[in-house]
């Protein structure tokens, strides 16, 4: 099954009957909001054939209580520091458009690969998706929003994703958007916008194996495709925070000092070599960034033993963890597999300027661009 048909469908998951009240503007332009752990963004583009064209764009930090919430808590907690930080971020933006995208963190929902020996009638899928995944959510099942697709079918089974999002998020993300831009009427998460980005490369690709991985602030999500089918994906815990938490705590520095140390200081040689080991600012984030090159390493394993493929030819990596300097040569040497930034195959352009939008905000705004494909049309 192509990709486009997937995100077509789990995009719809999360729409819930909103209504299409974004304001008036060109039918082509797409205004979309990313709810970031780590930072607010606010995105104005369009389609110029397939050239995106960015018309405005700003940025403000996330809550601080944004990094630690999981799929599982009320975000209404944060309630009063997030319709701060989002008046902010739209207090001198302006934008004229009739379709209004969100971006969840991945880690707003549960992400489930479910692998079924048997195929099921179609009327017994959605209560098979049931039994497989209710076990994982800590309240009644009925308090989450649930969508499965089927992604793989063959004669002895099914391969499906299946997604479940607490419900009470869902309603306070749309309210406190409501207020202050539109009711949404295309809500997803972000890895899945991102891939949209990357689609017409994938399908280039059709007979390798590509993992497409979003380096997030809270978690890491690892996809693997074949060509244009998406077959596995799965978050890992691991993400920027728990890099800038393990530099704070060594340093003795807040959390926003160990951020911008992170910027200006080198952990990650220019070349892979042994010498790595020796950078003491490597020695710093070493547990951690070893904990998640042994989580991609181990959905690769998952990946060769269920589809009996060899390896891994390209590995593709955007998120603001890319940003990472060198981050994508140490995981290349490593993994033993070419690593690529996001922003090398795609690129988006600056209304203003008419110039190539730099790469570091391509691969951190990835699914932000991405919903100008993926969340422009209707097909949902």
């Amino acid at each position: 099954m192509a990709f486009r048909e997937i995100i077509s469908n789990v995009g719809s998951i999360f729409k819930s009957g909103l209504s299409n009240a974004v304001s008036s503007g060109s039918d082509s332009s797409v205004v979309v909001v990313d709810i970031g752990s780590s930072t607010l963004k606010i995105l104005h583009g369009e389609l110029d054939g397939k050239k995106v064209i960015v018309k405005n764009f700003s940025s403000a930090l996330s809550p601080a209580g944004m990094v630690g919430l999981s799929y599982y808590e009320d975000a209404s907690k944060i309630a009063d520091p997030l319709s701060l930080r989002l008046d902010v971020l739209i207090e001198s933006f302006s934008a004229a458009s009739n379709r209004f995208i969100v971006s969840l963190p991945d880690n707003f929902s549960v992400i489930k690969y479910i692998s079924l020996e048997n195929t099921p009638p179609s009327k017994l899928i959605d209560a098979e998706v049931r039994k497989q995944i209710e076990g994982e959510l800590p309240y009644q099942y009925d308090s989450w929003n649930v969508v499965s697709q089927i992604i793989d079918r063959g004669e002895q089974g099914m391969n499906i994703i299946a997604l479940a999002t607490f419900k009470k998020n869902f309603e306070f993300v749309s309210r406190c958007l409501s207020e202050r831009v539109a009711e949404p009427d295309y809500v997803s998460i972000s890895s899945f916008l991102a891939h949209e980005m990357l689609y017409p490369y994938l399908e280039s690709k059709q007979n390798e194996n590509i993992a497409v991985i979003n380096m997030g602030n809270a978690t890491t999500c690892v996809s693997i495709f074949k060509g244009s089918n998406l077959r596995i994906i799965q978050n890992i815990f691991v993400g920027g925070h728990h890099f800038s938490s393990d530099v704070a705590g060594a340093r003795q520095i807040s959390l926003s000092e160990a951020e911008a140390f992170k910027r200006n200081e080198l952990f990650f040689l220019p070349e892979y070599a042994p010498q790595q080991e020796k950078v003491k600012n490597f020695g710093m984030i070493k547990n951690t960034f070893m904990e998640l090159v042994r989580g991609i390493f181990f959905m690769f394993e998952n990946y060769f033993t269920k589809y009996f493929e060899e390896k891994i030819n390209e590995i593709i990596i955007f998120g603001g963890g890319a940003n990472f300097k060198n981050i994508d040569i140490v995981i290349s040497g490593l993994l033993n597999t070419p690593v690529k930034k996001a922003s090398t195959i795609v690129k988006a352009y600056s209304e203003s300027t008419g110039k190539e939008i730099d790469d570091e905000t391509v691969d951190l705004c990835l699914p932000m661009l991405g919903s100008l494909f993926g969340g422009a049309s209707d097909e949902s």
